[in-house]
């Protein structure tokens, strides 16, 4: 009997080191916020340990940390699927843990700058092109004049170097590039608005 409790005793302290070790053995993970637009996952953990990411049962993509771990996905993560990070490491307990996605929702107001950016690139294109025009008018008024002989008519022709015709014919053609230019301006006016208006609803939908 003394026997027994004297190899228990020395059992003991093995048996209790044992259990701390194992308990000790346990994966960490620090996960860095994720939203809606992102194509990177990262965060931090023990080095060496396999981060898998799930998507439901499907496997997306995996890593191996080197204490810190970046996954890239082809797409942004659609905060209305259920994800998960399973962590693995050889003499550790493999861990789950569930992602959080933030819906951040679309930068509408970075889309309407870039269109606001193509509209005065385009004023800009049309200003010389309307100040040309805004000078010939009256030269071409002139030139339509039934009387020839009259001064208006003759100061014209003098500006139109003598060839009313091919004065004309610079004129329409000025209008027709004016025309076809100012024809982009109407779709981005359109599109400017439809996001306006997406911007308003997806503030509205954040604030409810």
């Amino acid at each position: 009997m003394k026997k027994f409790n004297l190899i228990l005793s020395l059992a003991l302290p093995f048996m209790f080191l044992s259990s701390v070790n194992a308990s000790s053995h346990k994966l960490t993970i620090k996960i860095n916020p994720i939203n809606n637009q992102a194509k990177t996952i990262t965060g931090k953990t023990i080095k060496g340990t396999n981060v898998v990411l799930y998507e439901g049962q499907k496997v997306i993509t995996k890593k191996k940390s080197n204490g810190n771990f970046s996954i890239k996905v082809a797409k942004p993560l659609n905060f209305k699927n259920k994800y998960h990070l399973l962590i693995t490491k050889k003499g550790y307990k493999s861990k789950k843990f569930n992602l959080k996605i933030i819906d951040q929702g679309i930068n509408y107001d970075a889309k309407i700058n870039q269109i606001n950016s193509k509209i005065k690139d385009i004023n800009d294109q049309l200003k010389p092109l309307k100040k040309q025009v805004q000078v010939m008018d009256p030269f071409i008024n002139a030139l339509e004049n039934d009387d020839p002989t009259s001064s208006g008519y003759q100061t014209a022709l003098q500006q139109a170097d003598g060839n009313a015709e091919a004065y004309e014919n610079q004129y329409n053609e000025l209008n027709a590039q004016i025309k076809s230019v100012s024809s982009q301006l109407g779709p981005l006016y359109d599109q400017r608005q439809t996001y306006i208006y997406k911007s308003m609803q997806q503030l509205l939908k954040h604030q409810d």
